[in-house]
């Protein structure tokens, strides 16, 4: 379990990083042919963390239940997304993590309400939720690197149409 902690822990060190490279615009552009954005995708992945591990586990969760639920899966960006905002999720990113590994290790989780996930399979234990999360942090991650891509190719068009004229 630790181990997926790590690989979680090191998913987010590079989406920040990607975000670090972009203005808040550029985080809160949904391109056309997408749903979302990247700044969605970062706090998307914190807040289901909480969902998968705390909610599902009958534990309180360490973020605000607004914080979770505006960003839970099914949901989609509903206004801009401000860099205070964002600077949130990306302060509780690590210290999220943190704080699960010492849940884990006081066994807070000892009531776990099985879920089947998107990908098709079932968590039954907090173990399975930890495994499962830190694979979901790199999907979107995927995510926000082709979102990425696309602003940027946006970006690119507007300033070569522009130039055109």
């Amino acid at each position: 379990m630790e181990f997926a902690i790590e690989i979680a822990r090191h998913t987010r060190l590079n989406f920040i990083k990607l975000i670090e490279g972009l203005s808040i615009e550029q985080l809160n552009v949904i391109p056309q042919g997408y749903s979302n954005n990247i700044a969605w995708n970062f706090a998307h992945i914190v807040a289901a963390q909480q969902t998968l591990c705390y909610i599902r586990g009958n534990a309180e969760p360490r973020l605000a239940l607004e914080a979770i639920t505006k960003y839970q899966k099914g949901t989609r960006p509903e206004d801009f997304i401000t860099e205070e905002e964002l600077d949130l999720y990306k302060e509780k990113a690590f210290t999220l993590l943190d704080d699960l590994k010492a849940d884990v290790d006081a066994q807070l989780f000892n009531n776990y309400e099985p879920v089947t996930t998107a990908f098709g399979v079932t968590l039954n234990t907090i173990e399975d939720a930890v495994a499962y999360f830190s694979t979901h942090d790199n999907l979107h991650f995927g995510y926000a690197l082709a979102l990425r891509r696309a602003v940027l190719n946006i970006e690119q068009a507007a300033v070569h149409n522009f130039s055109a004229n």
